[in-house]
């Protein structure tokens, strides 16, 4: 709640300033929005991009905001929409913008699996922190439509009024729920902006997979004229193709939203790139065998869930009797029931005997697991998006944190070849070989003397930020 103090200064700032001329992208607009954060987050560290971000959205501008992963994302939706919160309850804090007396968020959350069913647990994580800030949050994906069927509720009738953020599985968009609800005028009156994150994932799974990503570009029109959308990724290549393709996907046109490119570099995290002289595709990887010895919380990615399942059976092997192995290692796939794949971020959140996740790429987005210390990738990225995805679920509150890619010298000595030809040589020896040609950037990492130089250059990072 805001003290009378504070109150009043707000009141005697606006005083002076004229009202005409007001956008929140100027020195006074700064000042209110950080002292409507400031009441309401008193021991939040508000970063400057993010404060130019959200007064980007204020003023109804649309915003790609690409920071690394670790970096607040998330604070560019839930600090805009207590922002519009705070001046619908009071209006005299802003008298030249008015918002809606229940605004909302929309937010197209679009990580885990190919089922939005497995995004529950990245969700339930963002909602119970929507809630901790004071922000009514409600998730809806497949899973949760489910659980509140057996309750007799109905999540879309509830969302309709008193949700400040709602969170939506981009399977729903498409549902006869979502259909219904943007028909419903008074919720529609309600949104004040829309929000996608991980927009990366448009091109990179919306064409391939998960075809309901391409219903989000869609979604802008269907509401109020106006609204702006922000989108949020740690990894937008510099590609100009790449970058104009997920543009196009959002309905933005260059010169005409916001962006912020900070590097996405986690110079926090120790990469290190080891020769893999196992067979992928065997039963045995004795480069591994340090892990179980190791009490550091690990995640091990595979890019198959029978390369997941492998390592998991190699891994237990190594234990020694008396060893719960089903505790000590646990698997993480789209195979598992989604309550297994809930229990075990769970364990691994809260008992000190999980150590081990071997997973597929469904976790490599949007976890926010504390404690991870080391990250391993057997065999090569699947993109340059996943080379910086996976290490940045290393947390930076641990001690020398650490990402450790173990590729075959073949892989590696096809990285060189690939580098050395055309796209078109590539995509020849690809269809020569019957297999899936390695992806230039991932090839260009792989074969580089220095890999941040070659990040930096793939995602045009600011040399400084």
């Amino acid at each position: 709640m805001a003290t009378p103090w504070l109150l009043l200064a707000l009141f005697l700032f606006w005083s002076t300033v004229c009202a005409n001329s007001f956008t929140f992208y100027s020195p006074e607009g700064f000042t209110l929005v950080r002292s409507i954060l400031l009441t309401a987050l008193p021991t939040f560290v508000l970063h400057s991009y993010q404060l130019d971000g959200i007064c980007k959205v204020l003023d109804k501008i649309d915003l790609v905001a690409v920071t690394p992963t670790g970096s607040g994302k998330t604070g560019f939706l839930f600090l805009t929409i207590i922002v519009m919160i705070a001046i619908a309850a009071n209006p005299s804090l802003c008298p030249t913008t008015t918002f809606p007396e229940d605004p909302a968020i929309v937010v197209i959350y679009g990580e885990s699996f190919g089922s939005d069913c497995f995004l529950t647990e990245i969700d339930n994580s963002k909602e119970e922190n929507m809630t901790k800030l004071g922000i009514s949050a409600l998730i809806i994906n497949s899973d949760t439509i489910a659980s509140a069927r057996i309750l007799g509720e109905n999540l879309w009738l509830k969302t309709r009024a008193g949700i400040a953020m709602l969170i939506l599985g981009p399977e729903q968009l498409i549902s006869k729920g979502c259909q219904d609800l943007l028909k419903h005028e008074p919720f529609l009156d309600r949104v004040c902006a829309l929000g996608v994150h991980e927009i990366h994932l448009l091109t990179i799974w919306g064409l391939a997979f998960r075809k309901a990503f391409t219903q989000i570009g869609f979604m802008r029109p269907r509401f109020r004229s106006g609204i702006p959308m922000i989108g949020l990724t740690a990894t937008l290549l510099s590609d100009s193709r790449v970058a104009d393709a997920i543009f196009a996907m959002l309905g933005f046109n260059r010169g005409e939203f916001y962006l912020i490119r900070r590097s996405n570099s986690r110079h926090d995290i120790q990469l290190l790139f080891r020769t893999l002289y196992s067979g992928i595709d065997g039963l045995y990887f004795p480069e591994l065998a340090w892990v179980v010895r190791n009490n550091d919380k690990t995640i091990i990615f595979g890019a198959t869930i029978s390369l997941v399942f492998r390592i998991k059976i190699y891994l237990d092997s190594l234990l020694p009797a008396g060893i719960n192995r089903d505790l000590r290692v646990r698997t993480y796939h789209s195979i598992n029931w989604p309550d297994e794949n809930l229990e075990t971020i769970a364990l691994f959140k809260s008992n000190p005997q999980c150590h081990v996740i071997v997973a597929t790429n469904g976790l490599a987005q949007g976890n926010d697991i504390p404690a991870i210390k080391t990250v391993i990738q057997v065999g090569e990225p699947e993109s340059a998006e996943m080379f910086v995805q996976k290490p940045g679920r290393a947390r930076p509150n641990v001690t020398n944190p650490r990402a450790i890619f173990y590729i075959s010298a073949t892989r590696q000595a096809k990285a060189l070849k690939i580098i050395s030809q055309s796209d078109a040589e590539n995509a020849a020896d690809a269809k020569k070989e019957g297999t899936v040609a390695m992806e230039r950037p991932v090839a260009q990492i792989i074969s580089a003397r220095c890999k941040p130089f070659v990040q930096d250059e793939l995602y045009d990072n600011p040399v400084t930020d």
